[in-house]
């Protein structure tokens, strides 16, 4: 019914490139530090189902977006198909022996598929605002989930896509719709869908490049609330967006398929970036991590390109520059596993990310990294800090006070947990 474009990972509606893999865009070498693993997650919430993005909130509360179960039961039961089991939970006093965790949003709209063994998307990414607010960003999108199943309800599939605002009170939080940023991405790649830029699958064989196009293609991944803008990174479109004051969305940059050799002076793009997360660094800049998993399991399959970089990136973003959206970002960091998320610590001195399998794991495990921000706002020493303990992390936030927190188990249904890395 679905192609891969439900998968929580590659968290990317077109199939991946089979080209090869290029010489990495800018190999640019960091030191790793790897910190002693053992002991160093406490759980503070478990029983969650498909946890995605984490926010710190007003009272030093963290919710936890949870994607679902698809149409499932609502009781841990997976099923195939749109169903209302996502939600989002609040947990209270995190820090202390024994945290309360409720689930505080419920009815949020789930999508699961069996393509490649039960997968979810719904609610992924979630923001805390300044007047206290959660922002709420849906995958996928209307128009893109019924051009492939068409004999559904629109009435089921409304959510996706859109950006959601609820009011932290109460015991029974509404939902309001701010913008629809998934039919708005989709509609942008589809009228982009043959430019060259734009990814495209592997052609068949005997076939002239550049094959089959992947637009149009929409999944909002990850929302940023901050001075009083409103950023979304869509993993399908491989854009930033920005939804203004009045709901209108505009693009702010778009984000390339990593390029990789083939000959001396030939590179070809592996599809595609997947930016997953967007955090502010004190800079004033955004910051903007890629998941570019079939770049990394591409390179990683072929010993001719063992020993090019990793193909994540952390790209760095003028959010008030004027720059032609393909010229926009600029890579921060590079050399890096699938990240799934991405935060800075409150004083600005470090970046977080969640890598959400490892090559040093031999992909069987995640990591959290701490990348340092060097006085003149470069990056600096990487410390590894979840080795061989986290598992397909995703979400990640900073507090006041140095802890930071990670949803782990993040393609799990009713095993999820929110954890807290002890550095």
């Amino acid at each position: 019914m679905m192609n891969n474009s439900h998968l929580v990972v590659p968290a990317s509606r077109g199939h991946n490139g089979r080209g090869a893999l290029a010489l990495g865009l800018l190999a640019l070498s960091a030191t790793l530090v790897s910190g002693e693993a053992a002991g160093k997650l406490t759980v503070v919430a478990s029983g969650l189902n498909n946890p995605r993005g984490l926010a710190y909130g007003p009272g030093g509360v963290l919710y936890v977006a949870e994607a679902g179960l698809g149409a499932g039961n609502g009781h841990g039961g997976f099923g195939e198909g749109v169903g209302f089991t996502g939600s989002i939970t609040e947990i209270r006093n995190v820090g202390a022996p024994h945290p309360q965790a409720r689930r505080v949003v419920s009815n949020l709209a789930s999508l699961g598929t069996t393509e490649r063994g039960p997968e979810v998307v719904g609610a992924d990414g979630i923001c805390s605002g300044k007047a206290g607010n959660l922002y709420v960003i849906m995958a996928e999108s209307v128009a893109g989930v019924l051009a492939e199943s068409p004999t559904l309800n629109p009435d089921q599939v409304g959510q996706f896509g859109h950006l959601l605002s609820i009011p932290v009170i109460g015991h029974r939080r509404s939902w309001t719709a701010v913008a629809d940023v998934g039919d708005f991405n989709y509609a942008w790649t589809g009228a982009h869908r043959n430019d060259s830029w734009a990814p495209h699958n592997a052609p068949a064989a005997g076939s002239p490049p550049p094959g089959t196009p992947q637009f149009p293609d929409a999944n909002p991944y990850g929302v940023l609330v901050v001075d009083g803008r409103q950023f979304v990174v869509d993993a399908g479109a491989n854009t930033l967006n920005e939804v203004l004051s009045n709901g209108i969305v505009r693009i702010i940059a778009y984000f390339p398929d990593p390029r990789l050799p083939v000959s001396a002076t030939v590179t070809v793009p592996v599809s595609d970036a997947v930016p997953t997360c967007v955090a502010k660094g004190p800079d004033g800049f955004l910051y903007v991590g890629t998941l570019a998993f079939g770049a990394n399991f591409a390179r990683a399959g072929n010993p001719l390109w063992k020993d090019l970089p990793k193909q994540s990136k952390i790209y760095r973003v003028d959010p008030n520059s004027t720059k032609f959206f393909l010229t926009e970002a600029d890579v921060w960091a590079a050399d890096l596993n699938p990240i799934t998320g991405c935060a800075f610590a409150h004083n600005g001195k470090a970046l977080y990310v969640t890598e959400f399998q490892t090559q040093e794991s031999g992909y069987t495990t995640g990591d959290l990294v701490r990348i340092a921000v060097v006085i003149d706002g470069t990056a600096g020493a990487r410390t590894a800090l979840g080795v061989g303990e986290l598992h397909e992390p995703n979400g990640v936030a900073c507090t006041p006070n140095g802890a930071v927190y990670v949803s782990n188990h993040s393609i799990s249904s009713g095993q999820g947990e929110v954890v807290r890395v002890n550095q």
